[in-house]
């Protein structure tokens, strides 16, 4: 009974007995997969980080896991998933890719705001804050009277310069938070840069 009772001294352990290691052998070894060319033919793309590609389905936009980067799962994914381009060829698949790449492409282009709109949008923004006048005074009002007065005076080709700017309240509205937080930021950095400063009240 007296063995079941009497404690471990932790004085008695010697130095050369060996931590325990069932730690470090539950751990799994990450494998990070590399994209082969020859899993167009399953109608997957890759996306993501060059060390780790993550492997991208060209119909459906579906990204996987890098441990998903086997043919099996591919081909898994094709069958359950596209049923109907299964039995397409490798052909298929990269005209598929390269109408997705021109799309992205397009659509960039398309929703791109030139940095002059953006710099007049947010000017605007700032005169409707001082001016204290309602955030749809800027498509109502101000849009039209700038498109009016540039083809009357510059010509109709520059109209569309002048239209790409937006105006709408909640881009107005937006504009004013986003310079109203860089404001109270500045300010945060700059009293604390200060090593003295006093409130009035």
């Amino acid at each position: 009974m007296d063995k079941f009772l009497r404690r471990k001294d932790s004085s008695s352990s010697t130095d050369d007995e060996e931590p325990s290691t069932s730690v470090t052998k539950n751990l799994k070894k990450v494998v990070k997969r590399k994209y082969d060319e020859d899993y167009i033919k399953y109608g997957f793309s890759w996306c993501g980080d060059e060390t780790a590609p993550r492997p991208q389905c060209i119909i459906c936009g579906d990204q996987l896991s890098n441990e998903s980067m086997v043919p099996s799962k591919l081909k898994r994914h094709l069958y359950s998933s596209h049923p109907s381009c299964a039995n397409k060829d490798k052909q298929y698949f990269k005209r598929c890719l390269e109408q997705n790449k021109k799309q992205k492409k397009f659509m960039k282009s398309a929703v791109t705001v030139s940095e002059k709109a953006l710099k007049a949008s947010y000017h605007v923004a700032k005169l409707i804050a001082r001016q204290k006048k309602p955030h749809t005074v800027g498509e109502i009002l101000i849009k039209p009277a700038c498109m009016e007065i540039v083809r009357l005076m510059l010509g109709p080709n520059e109209v569309k310069e002048v239209n790409k700017v937006s105006f709408s309240a909640d881009t107005v509205k937006r504009r004013i938070h986003d310079m109203s937080s860089d404001l109270l930021g500045t300010l945060i950095k700059k009293l604390l840069s200060a090593e003295k400063f006093a409130l009035q009240r």
